[in-house]
C-alpha cells in the first residue's frame, strides 16, 4: 500500500476526517496527515494528535504546517482508529490553557498489518523528540527566513547607496546649473555694458562732429545742411575763395586759401 495522506479541517471542538483510509492489507506503508486548523486554534503553544484503538494510544505533535504521521502502532490490530486534537498553553511550565476536539475514525484496519515502508520508524519518537523535531523545523525555516532577510537587506543597502549616488549627482548637476546661469548672467551684463559703450562712443563721435561743424561755420568756413536725399551738403561760404582738402599721415588737412 502506497504512502497516503489523510485531510481534517478543525473549528473549534469539531474535527471532520475528510478521507479515512481503510486497511485490507498486512503490508502498510506510513500514513502522513494533514489538519486545517481554524482560527480559535492560533496561539497554542502545541497541537497534538492523539491516536487510539481499544489496545494503544499514541500522540504525535504537529509541526508548525499542520502535519504529522499516523503512528504505526495503532495500526497493527484489527479495528477502528480514532484521533483527537488537543491544544495547549503553558507558562512558567504551568498549564494556563487548553482546547480538546471530539474524536473521529480515521483508518480501518480489517486485517493485522505489517508495517512497511523505508520512511517507517520502528518506534513512534517520544512527545519530547517529536517537539523537538518540531522546533529544529521551525528553527531552520527561521534561519532561512532570516538569510533571506539579510539578502533582502543587502539589496535594500545597495539600492539606497545607488539613489544617494543619483541625488548627489542631481545635486552636482542642479549646482552646475547655477554655475552657468550666474555665467549667463555675467556674460548679458557685460554685453549690456558693450553695448552701452558703443552708444556711448557714437553720442560723442556724434557730438564732436557737431562741434566741429560749428566750429567750420562759426570761422566762416563752409556751411552744412541734408538735402532732400538724406545727404549732408557742405557750402563755401562767401569769404572764402578756395578751399584744398589734403590727407597727412592719416588726417584730413583743410587749407583755406
Amino acid at each position: 500500500m502506497d504512502k497516503q495522506i489523510l485531510n481534517f479541517t478543525v473549528n473549534e471542538q469539531i474535527l471532520v476526517c475528510e478521507n479515512p483510509i481503510k486497511i485490507s492489507t498486512n503490508k502498510v506503508n506510513y500514513i502522513q496527515n494533514h489538519f486545517d486548523l481554524g482560527e480559535n486554534w492560533d496561539g497554542f503553544d502545541s497541537v497534538r494528535a492523539v491516536w487510539f484503538n481499544d489496545f494503544n494510544c499514541i500522540s504525535t505533535v504537529l509541526d508548525s504546517l499542520g502535519n504529522c504521521v499516523v503512528p504505526f502502532e495503532v495500526m497493527k490490530r484489527k479495528g477502528n482508529v480514532k484521533v483527537n486534537l488537543v491544544g495547549s498553553i503553558s507558562e512558567d511550565d504551568v498549564l494556563t490553557d487548553r482546547l480538546t476536539s471530539y474524536p473521529v475514525v480515521a483508518v480501518i484496519v480489517d486485517c493485522t498489518a505489517q508495517i512497511t515502508g523505508a520512511n517507517t520508524s520502528p518506534i513512534t519518537p517520544s512527545e519530547y523528540e517529536q517537539f523537538v523535531a518540531a522546533v529544529k523545523n521551525d528553527a531552520d525555516r527561521a534561519e532561512a527566513g532570516a538569510t533571506s532577510a539579510e539578502a533582502s537587506a543587502e539589496s535594500a543597502s545597495d539600492s539606497a547607496t545607488s539613489a544617494s549616488e543619483s541625488a548627489q549627482n542631481a545635486s552636482t548637476s542642479e549646482d552646475n546649473a547655477k554655475v552657468s546661469e550666474l555665467n549667463a548672467e555675467a556674460y548679458k551684463n557685460q554685453a549690456q555694458i558693450s553695448a552701452q559703450n558703443a552708444s556711448d562712443s557714437a553720442d560723442e563721435a556724434e557730438e564732436w562732429a557737431d562741434k566741429a561743424e560749428q566750429s567750420a561755420e562759426d570761422a566762416g568756413y563752409m556751411e552744412f545742411h541734408i538735402d532732400e536725399y538724406g545727404h549732408l551738403i557742405y557750402e563755401r561760404t562767401s569769404n572764402v575763395d578756395h578751399i584744398d582738402f589734403s590727407i597727412s599721415n592719416g588726417h584730413l588737412i583743410m587749407e583755406v586759401a
